[in-house]
């Protein structure tokens, strides 16, 4: 995917027009055809394929102009075709059934080759690290992931990156054959599983560079290759298994599952977050202990299914492979999951889903109980969104129709207090800069407001009433 494809989004959405919100309430069946999804679909793509080109600095001249004859024929034809679907089926924003289709492929991909695994030098800062891509893969379909993180060996050194995919997975693995699988290169410096200390001023930092050694390089796999989405698995070993709790955690919509092969306690962890996540935990003699403790937290929160897999080959337990792909197979994110909760353990990671927490108190100096929290729940039967929060101040939500409908007022409950709220607009700007910052097809969101949470009154004593 081309480096500049927020900038070329952002300005495809300015030629998107605002939707008419006196609509009939979303049918969560399809209004199109499947022929006429795909249509759209096809247009789409092909009008964000020749925004990016008009785009690009290098086309002057002749290539300009050429550009600009394309870019103007497919934007013509999407809207065309777009505006032809809408006057016979009604308004499509509220379709998530064919939204979901319509923007499956609006962002384009290179053609590139299936290779087994190797070393992919990146350009700084991205660091190093090794790519297996299936001979199945296209770029025009997305295709499960697996984020595999490399254990620590004997010497309490981070396993080699081909050395850790042969003795987990290997090229012969059935997952290797449909599934990308990416191997970052740890630095040797860097402890994963380390609980950030907030008292010292280099905490935040350090807890940075962890994550940006997951991050920096999945993110370049994730823009150059159509990864599904709703498919992303983090497979972590020894000495990264209570990171990749934290670090789901933080990011709580990256994840479809997370397969822990050392499970650890992570007791110091607010586990709220991690609703709608599925977990795999490998037992072993070693870890047996520490396995059942984990799963008595997860079961504990809503939305977490926790399983246990004991072992039967020495760690790490590459016989489990079969057993494990079953598991996966059962695996995939909810975008628009009725009932989010967030409860940070970080003050910079405040999302999941469609909720962001704006503005909070800070988690580390907070008292217990007092601690930032939020939970939000969609009625759509009531048209009403319930919110309980702590230490919260303001937050954002993103909605479409599968939420809440969208052409009828409805109510907002936030700590008991409810008042009703207008109709909202919904306008393809909106959801292409939600789609864009995410970098995620699958958040299609017309409509994002902020929502601030009203003070608790004082108490009569508070007030000097009744003195």
């Amino acid at each position: 995917m081309s480096l500049s494809l927020t900038v070329t989004l952002a300005c495809f959405a300015h030629f998107c027009p605002v939707a008419d919100a006196a609509m009939t309430p979303q049918d969560p069946a399809p209004k199109l055809a499947p022929a006429d999804q795909k249509a759209l679909q096809g247009k789409l793509a092909k009008f964000v394929e020749t925004q990016i080109a008009y785009d690009d600095p290098a086309a002057v001249g002749k290539a300009r102009e050429k550009a600009q004859k394309a870019y103007d024929a497919a934007r013509e034809a999407f809207w065309s075709d777009w505006k032809k679907q809408s006057d016979k089926h009604g308004d499509l924003l509220k379709s998530i059934a064919d939204l979901e289709v319509i923007f499956a492929s609006a962002i384009p991909y290179e053609r590139k080759q299936a290779m087994t695994l190797r070393k992919i030098d990146a350009k700084d800062p991205v660091p190093a690290y090794y790519l297996s891509v299936p001979k199945s893969y296209k770029s025009e379909t997305p295709t499960r992931a697996v984020l595999l993180v490399p254990g620590l060996d004997d010497k309490q050194e981070w396993v080699e990156g081909k050395k850790w995919f042969d003795s987990t997975w290997s090229d012969k693995a059935p997952l290797a054959s449909d599934t990308i699988i990416h191997v970052p290169v740890v630095s040797k410096a860097v402890e994963l599983d380390t609980m950030p200390d907030y008292s010292k001023t280099e905490s935040e930092e350090q807890e940075k560079q962890r994550i940006q050694e997951l991050l920096l390089s999945f993110g370049d796999t994730q823009r150059g290759y159509n990864v599904d989405r709703a498919r992303r698995f983090l497979d972590a070993g020894k000495g990264a298994c209570g990171f990749a709790v934290r670090f789901a955690c933080h990011f709580p919509d990256l994840f479809s599952g997370v397969i822990l092969r050392s499970p650890m306690a992570v007791d110091e962890l607010r586990l709220g977050s991690l609703g709608g996540i599925n977990f795999l935990l490998l037992s072993s003699a070693d870890t047996a202990a520490a396995c059942d403790a984990l799963k008595a937290r997860l079961d504990k929160v809503e939305g977490v299914t926790c399983t246990i897999l004991p072992a039967t080959d020495a760690y790490p337990f590459a016989a489990a492979g079969p057993e494990i792909e079953k598991w996966m197979a059962g695996c995939k994110r909810t975008v628009n999951r009725k009932k989010i909760v967030i409860e940070p353990n970080e003050d910079r990671f405040k999302q999941a889903y469609w909720v962001s927490i704006a503005d909070m108190s800070s988690v580390h100096t907070a008292p217990e109980g007092s601690k930032p929290r939020v939970e939000v729940e969609a009625d759509r039967a009531q048209n009403r969104i319930k919110i309980t929060a702590v230490g919260v101040e303001s937050l954002m939500l993103s909605l479409n129709d599968s939420l809440v409908d969208l052409d009828n007022k409805f109510t907002l409950v936030v700590n008991d207090k409810a008042w009703e709220e207008g109709k909202r607009n919904r306008d393809f700007n909106n959801l292409l800069k939600r789609m864009v910052r995410k970098n995620d097809t699958q958040f299609l969101f017309p409509v994002e407001f902020r929502v601030n949470v009203p003070k608790p009154e004082k108490k009569a004593d508070e007030t000097g009433a009744g003195k």
